[in-house]
């Protein structure tokens, strides 16, 4: 099912809760499509309502080919592996405002917000702009942005619960980024549960059976 809610148009599986909400953002060049698949996987029981938003950016990502994007990211930054620890991206604003609405709209007695890459970094600001809102984080493969910003803000997801992991050997978004992340969100208080693998910029299998176990918890 699709829904039109804001600005941001929405795959949606919709659970047996009505205000039990997951709010799950894509990463740079996929759409919604890309993770909706992991819905049945990641509530088998139903419990939640599971939204996929489509980013408002289309952006190139091969001859012909079009993807969508939170924020403008550049071929060689994506080759040579993205860092934007000292900088607000353009457009990073725009979109975690979108996303907040979103969250607004839906009016949810629990939420759990998260994504993967990119969508994970929008879901970071969020999070950090509006902690009272969501109950559970889930970051995978996301990393760092706006550092001096995001530290100050840090201390407000002492009450939410966070997942985060990442691969040791991502070639897009640096490992030692995404640790420096965890650090970052450890010394404000948080309470993680923190997943280093073995692979590149992916979602594992022990991974998802995690995030499973993390929504199941919160429910």
């Amino acid at each position: 099912m699709r829904k039109q809610i804001g600005n941001l148009s929405c795959l949606v599986r919709e659970g047996n809760n009505e205000d039990w909400n997951i709010v799950l953002l894509h990463g740079f060049g996929a759409d919604a499509s890309d993770l909706y698949p992991l819905a049945d996987f990641l509530d088998p029981d139903e419990n939640w309502n599971i939204y996929f938003p489509d980013a408002p950016l289309e952006v190139p990502i091969g001859p012909h080919m079009m993807g969508r994007g939170w924020f403008p990211i550049s071929v060689r930054d994506l080759e040579t592996g993205v860092d934007f620890t000292k900088v607000r991206p353009p457009g990073l604003d725009k979109s975690a405002e979108a996303v907040s609405s979103l969250l607004f709209e839906l009016n949810s007695k629990k939420l759990i917000l998260g994504g993967f890459s990119q969508g994970a970094m929008i879901s970071m600001e969020v999070a950090l702009e509006s902690p009272q809102d969501v109950n559970g984080l889930i970051i995978l493969s996301g990393a760092m942005l706006d550092e001096e910003n995001w530290t100050k803000k840090a201390p407000g997801l002492k009450s939410v619960k966070i997942l985060q992991a990442h691969g040791q050997r991502d070639q897009v978004l640096p490992f030692a980024v995404s640790q420096r992340l965890n650090e970052m969100l450890k010394k404000g208080g948080a309470e993680i549960d923190w997943i280093p693998f073995g692979g590149g910029h992916e979602i594992p299998m022990p991974v998802l059976l995690k995030a499973r176990q993390f929504i199941e918890n919160l429910g």
